[in-house]
């Protein structure tokens, strides 16, 4: 897989972090275009080796919340202020 593909799937994958299951295949707003915007870096740096959209990479970036890039801590944040909270996917 080329990088730019791979920067493409990370980036609609920085989107759908904090979906819950019945988010997916919801309309878009500006918080979700946030996390794609800032969160590819984050998915490379952090969780490449696992398959974008996923539940790894889920847990992955919870488990890697600290250590997230500022941008992409915010582009979060601002997603669960807006939907009601954090989202429990990456609990098991």
């Amino acid at each position: 897989m080329n990088l730019r593909k791979m920067a493409l799937q990370a980036l609609t994958l920085a989107g759908a972090l904090a979906l819950p299951p019945s988010a997916v295949g919801a309309q878009e707003g500006p918080e979700m275009e946030a996390m794609r915007a800032s969160c590819g870096g984050d998915y490379l740096r952090l969780c490449a080796g696992m398959k974008p959209g996923g539940p790894e990479v889920k847990a992955c970036f919870k488990r890697n919340r600290p250590n997230l890039s500022e941008g992409c801590s915010r582009a979060i944040a601002a997603y669960e202020r807006s939907h009601g909270g954090p989202s429990d996917e990456a609990d098991d």
